[in-house]
């Protein structure tokens, strides 16, 4: 079948959805682009169903999904995190290794990631649920990315605004300053697609 590939244990997935942002048709093993990822999302969250999914992998979930090489999850205290986790093996603090792809999952914090424990309450509150695993929204994605704002990060936030997915950002209760580079690249975006 063209357009289609099939993952470990996964249904045959349409690659067209793929080559655009997330319309909500998009499921998020159908968001993913290593299939060894889907093997460790499935593994984790069979023995961590606490943690929000971020990072690149999140990003995909909502845009038009990127080559990412780890997991990301999110949680709202050290105390939250297991000390162990099955077919996983701990390689330094915050970090796991899955046993049978070595893929890496980072775990982080709001004080890992310095983002403010109110904004990671809400990343938690406001997040969706996808192939029974937690995923940042949109609005949560901005939010954390807004904290660090790298290059990539700007370039995610505009991405995230043109997906037309980001909303509810005041409900984060962002500091003014972050609220004014949020509007900043909603310009960005907004000439994106005018030049487009």
């Amino acid at each position: 079948m063209i357009g289609a590939i099939l993952l470990p244990s996964m249904k045959l997935r349409d690659l067209i959805k793929m080559q655009k942002a997330n319309d909500g048709s998009r499921s998020l093993f159908e968001s993913v682009m290593v299939p060894e990822l889907a093997s460790v999302l499935q593994d984790w969250q069979t023995y961590v169903p606490n943690g929000v999914l971020i990072g690149g992998m999140g990003l995909s979930f909502h845009v038009k999904p990127r080559m990412t090489q780890d997991l990301d999850f999110l949680f709202l205290s050290d105390t939250e995190i297991p000390d162990q986790v099955s077919g996983f093996k701990r390689t330094r603090g915050h970090a796991f290794q899955h046993n049978k792809t070595h893929v890496e999952i980072e775990i982080l914090t709001p004080e890992f990631i310095k983002v403010p424990r109110p904004v990671v309450e809400q990343i938690i509150k406001s997040a969706t649920v996808s192939d029974g695993i937690k995923i940042a929204s949109a609005a949560g994605m901005v939010a954390s990315k807004l904290f660090r704002l790298s290059l990539q990060d700007k370039a995610d936030i505009v991405a995230l605004i043109n997906s037309g997915r980001v909303s509810g950002l005041d409900e984060f209760h962002l500091p003014p300053e972050k609220m004014a580079i949020f509007k900043e690249l909603e310009i960005v975006a907004n000439s994106e697609r005018e030049s487009t």
